[in-house]
């Protein structure tokens, strides 16, 4: 590597310039330990899938918010799978479980109070 300073070759490994001190590249060291490796937010449909998936456990908004997980967890793992780098694919993963579990739990229930509904409560 050539430094753009001063143009003194350097090893690959060294974040500065043996000859002036120039800073060569940023380490990776230093964006390792942030929570990016965590939190895919290059991949914005599967970390919007997750957050879905969690807030369908509220009650009256469950249905449509477990949908939407499940729409965004699908469209999250077809990104990921294009490009493994942005990662998400666990964020995904939870979103479609999670929000298609709880939609079916809350259609089942919105099914279960029409019937009682309709035959009068017996």
């Amino acid at each position: 590597m050539f430094c753009t300073k001063c143009g003194a070759k350097n090893e690959g490994k060294v974040l500065n310039c043996t000859q002036c001190g120039a800073v060569l590249k940023v380490s990776t060291a230093t964006a390792d330990n942030t929570l990016g490796g965590l939190i895919p937010y290059k991949n914005s449909a599967a970390l919007i899938a997750y957050y879905l998936a969690v807030f369908s456990l509220i009650p009256c908004v469950g249905l449509f918010l477990g949908i939407a997980a499940v729409i965004l967890g699908i469209k999250g793992l077809k990104f990921y799978e294009k490009n493994p780098q942005a990662g998400g694919k666990v964020h995904a993963w939870i979103g479609i479980i999670l929000g298609g579990l709880i939609s079916v739990i809350y259609a089942i229930v919105i099914i279960i109070l029409i019937f009682a509904n309709i035959t009068g409560g017996r």
